[in-house]
């Protein structure tokens, strides 16, 4: 967001809260507690804020898009995104909060060029522009406790700032974010399952019988073959299930058992290239030192003098 829209809406009454005042200056994440709550009109901040609310209810708005948030519910508010607080009179509170900047899960969110890097799937859940499926989250008991428990480590760890909090910190606010994108993404999640239940049997024959005659001239044929399924979709579902393709798979675990085997003296390399299925030599010293960094006579010497 440009500073001139800044400017603008501060200027219209809109309250604008900045990370450099509000959080340590070598820490981009706080914590806190608060035990009682005052109505605060629209406003926003630079920073991702998250609320869990242990005690007592009060009015999330967001938008045109009101949210009466009660106990054992979360709502997460991406930055630079306007909303309201309305408390109730007398009603007791209280609130455990967190609030980070994105260089708080990695430093690389401060180049917005560069969002090609794993720890983006932290935050991309929350910075849609419809924030409807995070602004109230109520989660089931037992993750409810997790959620609870787990915010407050979070607390102590920022209030006694023992050695290495902040590693503790982060480690905690992952694993939080963690919990909050499989909550929001529930109908995925569940769908999910589901689908790892309808192949397991499946896969799971599939993995064994690989494991089982990985030394043989396997072919992505006889897979299909097993499974009852077209190439495209055991490739699709066997990557999913194993997280490698099925040529890696394959590969790798020719080469741990090749690992194996060349600690036999009385095996030659190049029958150990032939016992693991790899059938011809040149390929197999050459996919070996790629994977180990030295030849499989090397790797031998080296097994045989420790």
């Amino acid at each position: 967001m440009k500073k001139l829209d800044i400017d603008q809406w501060t200027r219209s009454g809109v309250i604008y809260f900045n990370s450099k005042l509000e959080m340590l200056e070598d820490l981009h994440c706080k914590m806190y507690r608060m035990d009682s709550l005052v109505s605060l009109s629209t406003h926003f901040h630079d920073y991702f804020q998250i609320w869990y609310v242990s005690k007592g209810e009060f009015l999330h708005t967001l938008g045109s898009r009101q949210y009466r948030i009660k106990k054992g519910d979360l709502f997460l508010v991406p930055p630079f995104t306007m909303h309201r607080i309305h408390a109730f009179e007398q009603e007791k509170v209280e609130i455990l909060g967190c609030e980070f900047m994105p260089s708080f899960i990695n430093e690389r969110f401060d180049d917005p060029r560069d969002q090609a890097f794993f720890d983006v799937h932290y935050l991309k859940h929350f910075m849609r522009s419809d924030c409807a499926h995070h602004s109230q989250i109520v989660f089931d008991g037992v993750t409810e406790g997790k959620i609870r428990n787990l915010l407050q480590d979070m607390l102590g760890e920022y209030e006694e700032r023992a050695p290495f909090f902040q590693i503790v910190l982060k480690a905690d606010l992952l694993q939080l974010l963690s919990f909050i994108i499989r909550q929001v993404n529930g109908e995925l999640v569940k769908a999910g399952f589901q689908k790892i239940e309808r192949y397991r049997d499946t896969m799971n024959k599939v993995v064994e019988y690989i494991d089982q005659n990985a030394h043989e001239d396997i072919k992505l044929e006889h897979i299909c073959a097993i499974s009852n399924m077209s190439k495209p979709t055991i490739c699709r579902l066997f990557k999913e299930w194993t997280g490698k393709t099925f040529n890696r798979y394959l590969v790798d675990l020719r080469i741990a058992n090749a690992l194996v085997l060349l600690q036999r003296p009385s095996m030659t390399v190049t029958e150990v290239c032939y016992a693991t299925g790899f059938n011809e030599l040149a390929y197999f010293c050459r996919i070996f030192k790629k994977y180990t960094g030295i030849s499989p006579n090397q790797f031998r010497k080296q097994a045989m003098n420790k």
